[in-house]
């Protein structure tokens, strides 16, 4: 693929990607081509049809937690604590919450080994992380892998207008709260 059209890909995933979060998944092919600055017929010459656009973006979304968890555990492995923390607010910032729900509600019932095989790999990778994580006490011990991104993607699920409106800042300070849950001596009565 030369330079050009692999940069209007890219846009386009970057775009549909954000979209989704914000809009859901259902959002019209035709704003995602005009959000990403590209004619329709450029969209689908790169995605025949919405399933592939949220095949891709699933996929996407994939890789760049399995790049932060790598990341994470190269720091980690090299006694760098703060790595961690970085890998914490990478998925964070990740919007996983938001991404997730809408992706789901678009993924076919069966998912098919161009997700599963990449999904085991960012969990074998997350996993790697986690443990390095425990081992240098930055974490609970009895946290899973699971635990992890689920926890994330429910703390980062977009919060109903009212709440947001009414309590500015609300969303960051819970995902803190549940972030500080992480910690390796929880507040007592904690299960």
């Amino acid at each position: 693929m030369r330079s050009d059209a692999l940069r209007r890909r890219k846009q386009i995933l970057r775009t549909a990607r954000e979209l989704f979060a914000t809009h859901g998944a259902n959002v019209a092919m035709e704003s995602i081509a005009e959000a990403s600055d590209v004619g329709i017929g450029t969209l689908y010459r790169n995605f025949a049809a919405r399933p592939e656009l949220v095949e891709e973006v699933t996929l996407d979304m994939l890789q760049d937690v399995r790049q932060a968890a790598e990341r994470a555990a190269a720091g980690l492995a090299r006694g760098e604590n703060q790595a961690w923390q970085e890998f914490l607010d990478a998925l964070v910032g990740l919007n996983l919450g938001a991404l997730s729900e809408s992706l789901s509600l678009q993924l076919p019932q069966t998912i098919g080994e161009r997700i599963m095989q990449p999904q085991r790999d960012t969990v074998r990778v997350v996993n790697q992380a986690l443990e390095l994580a425990k081992a240098a006490d930055l974490v609970r011990q009895d946290l899973t892998g699971n635990e992890l991104i689920t926890g994330i993607g429910l703390a980062t699920r977009p919060l109903p207008r009212a709440f947001a409106k009414a309590a500015p800042g609300i969303g960051n300070r819970l995902t803190r709260i549940m972030l500080d849950g992480m910690l390796p001596n929880p507040a007592m009565g904690n299960p």
